[in-house]
């Protein structure tokens, strides 16, 4: 009995039609050219190193890009003493995208909110790796508008 259930169940997981949405991707190589940076320099080196990684050198499809960034730390609630507890972390950060003199431009946005852990290195540290998950998340939107680019 253990076994008819067991081929059972994996006969409905391996038909039920998952496919990841970056399968796509691997199929159209693209060239990522970071033409010119400007803002927030720890973010604009994280997307530069992450734009590098997924380029291919080899492939047709080469893309110019330039692009400004910004990032900004607001507080949004303080405690009865006038410190701030809870801040607000943004990241935006416009694109300039240049395909075969055809130009576009795409803004992207990542927010979250945060408790103020105290002035220190373990807030610094935290806000950092925040920083690099705006930027993971910024470029995991911005792939899919460059191998749909000429579909825009």
């Amino acid at each position: 009995m253990k076994n008819l259930v067991l081929i059972i169940l994996l006969f409905f997981l391996n038909g039920c039609g998952y496919t990841s949405i970056y399968t796509d991707q691997k199929s159209k190589e693209i060239y990522i050219s970071v033409i010119n940076t400007e803002g927030d320099s720890v973010i604009n080196n994280y997307l530069k190193n992450q734009l590098k990684v997924i380029s291919d050198k080899e492939s047709a499809n080469i893309f110019n890009i330039s692009f400004v960034s910004k990032y900004e730390r607001t507080t949004i609630a303080k405690n009865s003493a006038g410190v701030a507890t809870d801040y607000r972390l943004g990241a935006e950060i416009e694109f300039n995208i240049n395909k075969n003199g055809v130009n576009k431009i795409i803004i992207l946005t990542e927010n979250i909110n945060i408790k103020n852990e105290g002035e220190n290195f373990e807030q610094r540290n935290y806000e950092n790796s925040i920083k690099r998950n705006f930027v993971t998340s910024i470029k995991n939107k911005l792939v899919p508008f460059l191998i749909n680019f000429d579909d825009n």
